[in-house]
């Protein structure tokens, strides 16, 4: 710097002039400070595109080891009541389903997230309405594969950290969220505020998607080893089920206010035989004591809570759109009928075991667009098939009685249903055509 200066001080006065030697430094500054820039300009243009090449060249199939993500692995649990029996196996992942393969470029994906209604209750995992979307979808010719990812006692919240979790493990296509009507809208949990340190990773996976993407598939599954050795098998047969939930249900009875158990005695008799059997939840019947209005929750549109339950899901599908855009997969939501907003037997039976409602429940659409509007504001597609079920409003076979999940025809009718909206999203591609 120094010579360079001398040099033209010394040129300067050759000619006559005067030497600025401010001026001159302060050019060499500024050429440098561009160099800086213009050399950090191109590493950062570099950089991405070898992110973007790194994207092109794939990435290899990953299945984790034994691992907790829903329930302990290797598990099998059998329920019995007057109404259903089943059998529910666990498989190595801890997911209600058969064992998982590493994905296949040629088979789109598919997994389904949601409560009891996607996880089966009451029915063989055969006979849930997801694996009966798998053979619908490969009878019209695509090659499918589902994963259940449902969990009973679970919402939206629930949902969004499930698939932050598991979509990187299981790299879906088609993420579908199960939001079951009425009951998920009242369970979206509190409002999401996003971290800073949220934000600046988001930026970080939006400029190098790839990079980390093989930084994160390179890294062990968190936690996957630890769990599985503190959380052994588990067996237990329809009569263990059936005594814990029969414990259960008397020890609610012992603590029911003298209110509730005079609402409670007026019960019928089945009811009451049902409950103290254990061949009914009592979750379901300590629900209807506590709030026996809560199927009426949120109908009522205009209801300030009603609409703070939209914003709050709004924030949950977003967080779930964001885990699935960082592995390229897509995401609908798809309204699980419960049966007192679309079939009045069903409808009738809440009524028996301790519930308000009225008919108003089966008119309503309040569900449905509050669903929509959340759908709408976090870009995600909603597709609902309660019009399909309220055709058959007066079907006594689609609702288990008393405990009110999907039957097996409950299952089925959902799939034929939504076996059309489902393949629209796969499309025409030959890659995943049979």
């Amino acid at each position: 710097m120094i010579a360079f200066e001398i040099m033209a001080m010394q040129k300067a006065q050759a000619r006559g002039g005067s030497w600025d030697g401010g001026y001159f430094r302060c050019n060499i500054v500024l050429r440098n400070v561009v160099l800086v820039i213009v050399s950090i300009f191109a590493v950062f243009l570099v950089s991405v595109a070898g992110d973007r090449a790194l994207g092109l060249a794939g990435r290899g199939p990953r299945v984790p080891g034994a691992m907790e993500l829903l329930f302990p692995p290797h598990s099998e649990q059998s329920f019995a009541t007057h109404e259903f029996a089943y059998t529910a196996h666990i498989n190595a992942l801890g997911l209600r389903d058969r064992e998982i393969p590493p994905k296949q470029r040629d088979t789109f994906r598919i997994i389904a997230i949601g409560d009891s209604y996607t996880y089966g209750w009451g029915v063989e995992i055969e006979d849930t309405w997801l694996r009966r979307l798998e053979e619908r979808l490969r009878a019209a010719g695509h090659r499918v594969e589902t994963i259940n990812l449902g969990k009973p006692g679970t919402g939206p919240p629930d949902y969004a950290q499930l698939a932050e979790k598991v979509i990187p493990l299981l790299r879906p296509d088609l993420v579908i969220v199960g939001m079951l009507m009425g009951n998920d809208l009242a369970a979206v949990g509190p409002e999401v505020e996003p971290r800073k340190q949220a934000r600046l990773a988001e930026i970080a996976w939006r400029v190098y998607p790839n990079i980390i993407r093989l930084i994160r598939d390179l890294a062990p599954v968190e936690d996957a080893r630890r769990t599985h050795d503190m959380m052994p098998p588990q067996r237990t047969s329809a009569e263990d089920n059936r005594r814990w939930t029969a414990n259960t249900a008397r020890q609610f009875l012992e603590k029911m206010s003298p209110e509730h158990r005079t609402r409670f005695d007026t019960f019928e008799d089945v009811v009451k035989e049902a409950f103290l059997s254990g061949n009914l939840n009592p979750y379901m019947i300590d629900l209807a004591m506590q709030n026996p209005r809560f199927y009426m929750i949120n109908l009522d549109w205009d209801d300030p809570w009603t609409q703070t339950c939209i914003e709050r899901l709004t924030q949950q599908f977003m967080r779930i759109r964001r885990a699935a855009e960082r592995d390229n997969a897509r995401v609908v939501v798809v309204h699980i009928p419960d049966g007192p907003y679309v079939n009045e037997h069903a409808l009738r039976n809440i009524l028996r075991v301790g519930y308000e409602a009225t008919e108003e429940l089966l008119a309503s659409d309040t569900f449905d667009r509050a669903v929509a509007v959340a759908g709408e504001r976090a870009g995600l597609p909603v597709y609902s098939v309660t019009e399909i079920f309220r055709e058959r409003r007066d079907d006594p076979t689609l609702f288990y009685e008393l405990d009110g999940h999907f039957t097996p025809a409950g299952h089925a009718l959902f799939a034929e249903a939504i076996a059309p909206l489902i393949a629209g999203e796969i499309g025409d591609s030959a890659q995943y055509k049979n």
